[in-house]
């Protein structure tokens, strides 16, 4: 189903839901279009984030991540599980993009995560993202045409399907389920409440999930601050801070850890991109939750 998000004046941002079967793998898939002022770029932030693949109808995308790395991003290209965040720049294109679940990884990338950990990558040619080469060669043929070009995605990833789950399956969305409870303080009380042996819990977590658990718990705990802050209108970073944290000096430090920037710098930027970005995330998890709760 599509979510649609009003468009300013530089961006149009459309979210559709995966399908019952796909929808275990895919957080979601959406269409960016991007119109900025003639001969200038859009600039915005992605947070830390699971796997993404994208495509686009022009090489007018370049990622910086805060170690002063650039890529540019071409035609067809993913990015692995991040633990921090990067700039983005873009000019006019088209652009669809899936966001793997951590389950998704497991199932539609041939290479455990924890090899994509932190990176963004050309996917021609790389065997371990063979099963989206075809949407790439499929897309962009003729004129704008979304819900063909969505049909052409869902096609190819429900192929995929037809081959068996991993074994690690239940495993990753247990965890999954388990880094939504905001109770989860550390990697014991989110062993327990997957119901994993912790050597058990680390394997899996690299394998899937890309980072260790102990760096997902804190990732978790920063974007749920990020995100109520975000989404509260004018509430203040205080009233934000995830309850885990133990005060908000440390709250700062990881902050700057996770971004390069203090709370207050991020405050004052532009994101036109990242505020749908979140809700579509939120809600997405909401419902995870939901789901949880009922086992």
């Amino acid at each position: 189903m599509l979510q649609s998000h009003p468009d300013s004046a530089e961006l149009s941002l459309r979210y559709f839901r995966p399908p019952a079967g796909l929808d275990r793998y895919f957080q979601s898939i959406f269409l960016l279009e991007t119109f900025p002022p003639e001969g200038g770029t859009i600039t915005d932030f992605v947070l830390p984030t699971w796997g993404i693949v994208s495509w686009r109808d022009r090489e007018a995308m370049t990622m910086r991540f805060l170690n002063g790395e650039k890529f540019d991003a071409g035609l067809a290209g993913a990015v692995g599980p991040f633990d921090h965040a990067a700039r983005l720049e873009c000019g006019p294109m088209r652009q669809w993009s899936a966001v793997l679940l951590p389950a998704g990884w497991a199932r539609f990338v041939d290479a455990p995560a924890r090899a994509y950990g932190n990176r963004a990558v050309a996917i021609e040619g790389d065997e371990a993202f063979r099963a989206f080469w075809p949407i790439g060669d499929a897309l962009f043929q003729g004129a704008p045409d979304a819900e063909a070009e969505l049909q052409i995605i869902l096609d190819c990833l429900s192929r995929r399907l037809e081959a068996p789950p991993r074994e690690d399956e239940a495993r990753i969305e247990a965890i999954t389920a388990a880094l939504m409870d905001a109770r989860c303080a550390n990697v014991s009380d989110l062993a327990e409440k997957a119901g994993l042996g912790r050597r058990t819990l680390e394997r899996v977590c690299e394998s899937a999930f890309g980072l260790a658990p102990k760096m997902l718990l804190r990732r978790q705990r920063f974007m749920r601050s990020v995100t109520q802050h975000m989404l509260g209108g004018k509430r203040p970073w205080i009233e934000a801070i995830d309850d885990i944290y133990h005060d908000q000096p440390q709250f700062v430090r990881e902050f700057r850890e996770f971004t390069g920037l203090t709370p207050r710098q991020f405050a004052k930027l532009d994101r036109p991109m990242m505020k749908p970005v979140l809700l579509e995330g939120m809600r997405h998890w909401e419902e995870v939750s939901e789901i949880a709760s009922e086992f």
